[in-house]
């Protein structure tokens, strides 16, 4: 397994990505932040189908300032990355190099439950609940 790093509330957690994703990523950028990955799953999904492969497209969100993006939909929000608000987002840096030009990747998803089942990945369950706890607090 390698370890990538998840930007989750300020702090640097980590979630496995099983190395034959990482080696069998085929990517594909398109204009407006637009990209394709495929991926060498080869297992059954929580969906209770098995995939060999999955190809995920996803909307990243520019840089600080611009409106913020969902990474599934490409639905522009009313708020902007940089602001307080991109906390009510849980958010991904993707830092495979999808994106020469612009460095990083930044995904934002209404929840953690929507990542992970865009990206087909599974957090540890601390990670989401924390990101839970901050995200009611803020809407109080």
């Amino acid at each position: 397994m390698d370890q990538h790093n998840l930007n989750e509330d300020n702090v640097s957690v980590s979630a496995s990505v099983p190395s034959n994703i990482i080696k069998n990523m085929q990517l594909r950028v398109k204009t407006d932040r637009f990209y394709t990955i495929k991926r060498a799953l080869n297992s059954k999904w929580i969906d209770g189908k098995y995939y060999k492969n999955v190809t995920i497209n996803m909307y990243g969100s520019g840089n600080t300032g611009t409106f913020i993006r969902n990474a599934v939909t490409g639905e522009r929000r009313n708020h902007r990355v940089g602001s307080a608000d991109e906390d009510l987002y849980f958010s991904v840096s993707m830092c495979y190099g999808l994106d020469k030009l612009n460095g990083p990747v930044h995904l934002f998803y209404d929840t953690p439950s929507q990542y992970e089942k865009h990206q087909y990945v599974l957090l540890d369950p601390e990670i989401t609940e924390k990101w839970y706890q901050r995200y009611n607090s803020i809407k109080g």
